[in-house]
């Protein structure tokens, strides 16, 4: 199963380039939980497919050209860590932004039911459980 998860996350990322958002895909639950970090701006968790496309429009209106470019994708069972630099320019500031990110997606039955971000790679790993 744990390849599935890590082909799905890989189609998810593949959409999200393609059509700006991964609601598209049809691979996340309805129930999908975006949970954001303690030190973001806007912290805590949304819940559903429409809270889940409104955190990934705020991206949007928050950078323009904004992308992902993935170093690694780590199969860690029901989860996948996928370890980015996020890359945009902020379209209030014009300053270029690029971010070492970590992102833990959760699959059951094929489907995403939770995505976490997190500023520190090494966080996403360590709440999925991988270690170095």
């Amino acid at each position: 199963m744990s390849q599935e998860n890590v082909d799905a996350v890989r189609r998810i990322y593949a959409v999200w380039e393609k059509e700006g958002s991964p609601v598209p895909s049809g691979l996340l639950d309805p129930e999908i939980e975006w949970v954001n970090p303690p030190d973001a701006v806007e912290r805590g968790t949304h819940r559903g497919l429409d809270a889940f496309a409104g955190a990934v429009d705020a991206v949007s209106d928050t950078f323009e050209g904004v992308g992902v470019d993935i170093d690694e994708i780590l199969d860690a069972d029901d989860r996948v860590v996928v370890l980015a630099t996020l890359r945009g320019r902020g379209r209030g500031s014009g300053a270029d932004v690029e971010r070492r990110q970590g992102y833990v997606w959760t699959l059951r039955d094929g489907k995403v039911i939770r995505f976490q971000w997190f500023n520190d790679p090494d966080d996403a790993m360590s709440a999925a459980g991988v270690h170095c």
